[in-house]
């Protein structure tokens, strides 16, 4: 019999127990594509009876889901052990696991992404404090407005006074070298006398070559330190018209100034230092500091004191200008102020640094004058006096004037000075023979030509007087 007539001797209620199988089969496989566990337990082995049948049941029903990854190990030490409620044994059954789908866990099942509830979390355990490292505090030092200031504050303990003198830059280079002499060397004390906007120039509102001279003589420091200029970067303005800034009549013009100022500090017998201006964050104003700098250095050099270049402790190693980098201490620290002009405090202890390296050996190994002792000028010059012919010295230096009238016969003693007939009377000083300045020469003579020489006198008075 064909499958046609089967069909026909079932009949519709075949037909229609056949459909809903099918129904059901479909909805109970979707049923287990959807559930979470459904592949686990879509296995070959759905009807092999678990191992622990007969068996008391474990803590937890036995589950084909992954295992929750393990927790710290502090909360599995802090975590409560729970403990499972004891179960009877139980029979085998194939449709167990359709039954578990579809009945409560006495604990929730895990869910990956979800951690496991472990109770209240520990409670935090604070680490020991660890002891803090302090570090200590960079000295900071006093600058006094006057040498009786300090020394009515150091007493005894005070043996030198640093004068600095010039203008904004020179309060900044003070704290610098007071903070600096604080650690090194407490037994030097700074003065600071600052004019803001000051400088050299013949047209400053403040006079440093008279003023200079009269805070060292007030004063009397160990040491002067002047650090000005910046305001000098300008035309000057004479009686001779406008000279443009470093042409050569400026040049000739603010030299000047710079070595009258130098020659009345030097004058004074203290150890005189010169500073050059820094960078700025200007690259046009940096060249002209530079070539400023220039000059300051040879008029320092043609007067004989000390000039301290600045320049390379603020600029990178391409000579581009930084407002941060290396401090004294070696940290990388802010040097210059927000306009690119001025100097913080780590700044101007930098500056001292460089200035201190120059003025420090004479500081050290040189005689200072005594703090409070009048200023003693040392003898730079040679003072030129016509006291013992009544002229002038100025007359004897070369000044114009009217010429002195004609000395009268000096005395028997008197003419045998030599710096009266060298200076008033122009007379050359006479040779000494074997002195370098000796430019006489004879000829050497031999012996018998000297005893002719001693006779031919008085053999020829003889032959004169004979008849």
């Amino acid at each position: 019999m064909n499958r046609t007539g089967q069909r026909r001797r079932m009949g519709p209620e075949g037909d229609a127990s056949s459909a809903w199988l099918w129904l059901a089969g479909s909805a109970l496989c979707l049923l287990l594509l959807l559930l979470p566990e459904a592949p686990a337990l879509a296995q070959a082995d759905w009807f092999r009876p678990p191992a622990d049948v007969g068996q008391p049941s474990r803590a937890a029903p036995p589950q084909r889901a992954r295992q929750p990854p393990p927790q710290p190990r502090r909360q599995q030490q802090a975590a409560p052990v729970r403990q499972a409620p004891a179960q009877q044994p139980r029979g085998w059954n194939p449709f167990q696991p359709l039954i578990d789908l579809f009945q409560p866990q006495d604990e929730p099942r895990y869910a990956p992404g979800r951690p496991r509830d472990l109770g209240p979390p520990p409670p935090a355990v604070a680490a020991p404090a660890r002891p803090a490292v302090e570090t200590p505090a960079e000295p900071r030092g006093s600058v006094y407005a006057t040498a009786a200031a300090a020394r009515a504050e150091r007493g005894e303990d005070l043996k030198g006074i640093v004068l600095v003198l010039g203008d904004e830059y020179a309060d900044v280079l003070a704290q610098g070298l007071a903070d600096a002499f604080a650690a090194d060397r407490k037994d030097i004390a700074v003065v600071g006398h600052a004019e803001s906007g000051s400088g050299f120039a013949p047209a400053g509102t403040y006079d440093w070559i008279s003023e200079a001279r009269r805070l060292v003589a007030s004063e009397a420091p160990s040491a002067v330190v002047m650090f000005a200029g910046s305001a000098d970067l300008a035309p000057i303005q004479d009686t001779g018209g406008a000279a443009e800034l470093f042409d050569e009549r400026w040049r000739a013009i603010y030299g000047r100034r710079i070595d009258e100022l130098l020659l009345g500090l030097k004058l004074q017998g203290r150890p005189v230092v010169l500073v050059g201006l820094p960078p700025v964050d200007d690259a046009a104003a940096s060249e002209r500091n530079a070539r400023l700098n220039e000059l300051l250095s040879e008029r320092a050099e043609r007067a004989g004191v000390i000039f301290v270049e600045v320049w390379d402790g603020f600029v990178d190693e391409n000579g581009q200008f930084m407002m941060s980098g290396p401090a004294v201490d070696g940290q990388r620290r802010r040097l210059r102020t927000a306009n690119g002009l001025g100097f913080t405090r780590a700044g101007g202890r930098k500056l001292a640094f460089f200035v201190d390296r120059e003025l420090g050996p004479r500081l050290e190994h040189e005689e200072l004058p005594v703090p409070g002792d009048p200023v003693a000028a040392r003898p730079s010059i040679i003072m030129l006096t016509g006291a013992g012919a009544g002229i002038s010295a100025r007359a004897l230096a070369g000044a114009p004037g009217p010429a002195p009238a004609s000395p009268s016969p000096p005395p028997p003693g008197e003419a045998q000075d030599g710096a009266l007939r060298l200076l008033v009377r122009g007379e050359p000083l006479p040779a000494v023979s074997g002195r370098t300045d000796d430019f006489s020469w004879t000829p050497p003579r031999r012996a018998d030509e000297s005893a002719a020489a001693q006779a031919a006198p008085e053999s020829t008075g003889a032959a004169k007087t004979a008849p």
